[in-house]
């Protein structure tokens, strides 16, 4: 249940440092510490540096919070780009408002990516000096799509206290906040020092009934949590300026869970592209290849599933994916195809979290060949980049993002030819093939037809 905030400190911090004072045989939590306090003095601020080298004390925390403010006010119409710093973008509270503007076609799309573009930010690499600090924690903002947004950081204020044996009790704050609607973080820590034992939300969201919630400890280095409120549309952004938004606590030793990596692509076999087939092109008689998407987990369409894809199920939530109102809006978010948007769509996240797709890789064999043999088909409008295909470069939340790959170099001979052609998942920042969500077709090719098999 969230905890109550009362007076700097909340329920579950009370009750965390009696619990642990009962543990450790009657230790006492040390001072509370905020980011509002003025520095301490020179040498006051030594001997703190001296007694947390003593114990070994070093973590970092990189928290991110999307504060998106409930408006009247349409969203911007049109996709949004996808890459580069923060676009200040934001998932439409009101559906209707929002113009879907495809990009023509160019090739393979519009232009390709470049490879500053694919090399998306995660939070590892986060610069500490751009954020909220307090002790060795540093607070980061991020909009919608997961890039830093500092604008959005004047609403927040972390307090701290350390535990016995350097365990470390910090909470999050919300101070004068207008009604948002969203908020997410990541909490960056040395794995070597620390375990990310616990994290519970505030209720600066409301309750349960008002709010989604998603929490991950199991990313070495990295606590991933964020909450969104249920239907902004209809009961608007948080009541409250001021409150707790969420508590966690961390132990002083190694990381100890099994590790949950973030340099992922799609890869499980439902993952696989759905829809596909081959035809013959009319004009230039070349072999062509067409798939949609899929990225289980990905409910706002971006390509990535991180904790921002809870956004969706929030706008959509008690919808109906089937009744013909709106369900371009409802496809994604529904990630379970149960007919309806609600809570058990957000486990979706957990099971794919980190996976990024940015593009397929398309490659080619002879039928009695292995796979070590196989050719990779090269990006037709920019050879050198390392996938076959890229995905679209424009943020759509309804988009279903479907692939066409032309095989000119094909040989074609008079007799037929099997050949067996792997379309795979692609993440192109860590250099990552999702290779069980690979799929096959193998192609019966000769001067006279092309025939699936």
């Amino acid at each position: 249940m969230p905890a109550k905030h009362r007076g700097g400190y909340s329920v579950l911090g009370d009750m965390l440092g009696k619990i642990l004072s009962v543990r450790r045989n009657g230790a006492i939590p040390r001072q509370q510490r905020s980011t509002d306090m003025q520095p301490r003095p020179a040498t006051a601020l030594w001997l703190q540096a001296g007694w947390r080298c003593g114990v070994g004390f070093c973590a970092t925390i990189v928290i991110a919070l999307l504060a998106s403010p409930v408006s009247s006010e349409p969203p911007p119409p049109g996709p949004v780009a996808r890459h580069g710093p923060s676009t200040g973008a934001r998932y439409p509270i009101h559906a209707t408002a929002y113009i879907t503007r495809f990009p023509e076609p160019e090739g393979d799309f519009e232009a390709p990516p470049t490879l500053a573009e694919l090399n998306k930010i995660r939070p590892y690499d986060f610069d500490p000096r751009a954020g909220l600090s307090l002790d060795t924690f540093t607070l980061f903002t991020v909009d919608d799509l997961g890039f830093h947004d500092p604008a959005q950081q004047e609403y927040l204020r972390l307090t701290g206290r350390d535990l016995l044996n350097g365990d470390y009790h910090l909470v999050v704050h919300l101070r004068g906040a207008p009604a948002i609607t969203d908020c997410f973080f990541y909490v960056r820590y040395h794995q070597e020092q620390w375990h990310p034992r616990q994290i519970e939300p505030g209720s600066a969201f409301g309750m349960e009934g008002d709010r989604l919630w998603f929490g991950k400890l199991d990313i070495p280095g990295v606590v991933c949590a964020g909450m969104t409120r249920i239907r902004p549309d209809l009961n608007g952004g948080i009541k409250l300026e001021d409150g707790v938004i969420c508590e966690i606590v961390f132990e002083e030793k190694p990381y100890d869970y099994k590790p949950w990596w973030l340099e992922r692509a799609p890869n499980e076999p439902r993952n696989q592209p759905a829809n596909a087939g081959v035809y013959e092109d009319p004009e230039d008689c070349c072999v062509t290849f067409y798939w949609e998407e899929v990225n289980c987990g990905d409910l706002n369409n971006d390509g990535e599933v991180s904790l921002v894809d809870i956004i969706p199920v929030g706008r959509r939530y008690g919808r109906i994916s089937t009744d013909a109102v709106e369900d371009e809006w409802d496809h994604f978010p529904d990630a379970n195809d149960d007919g309806e948007v609600n809570y058990r769509d957000a486990w979706a996240l957990e099971d794919n979290y980190g996976a990024l797709l940015q593009g397929y890789r398309v490659y080619r064999r002879r039928a009695h060949q292995l796979e070590a043999d196989e050719v990779l088909l090269p990006h037709h409008t920019a050879p050198l980049l390392p996938m076959s295909i890229h995905r679209p470069k424009t943020w759509n939340p309804i988009r279903r993002i479907s692939y066409r790959y032309r095989d000119p170099t094909l040989p074609r001979t008079a007799g037929p030819v099997d050949w067996i052609y792997r379309i795979v998942p692609y993440n192109a920042l860590n250099d990552v093939e999702g290779e069980d969500s690979a799929l096959e077709i193998t192609v019966r090719v000769s001067t006279l037809s092309v025939t699936v098999h």
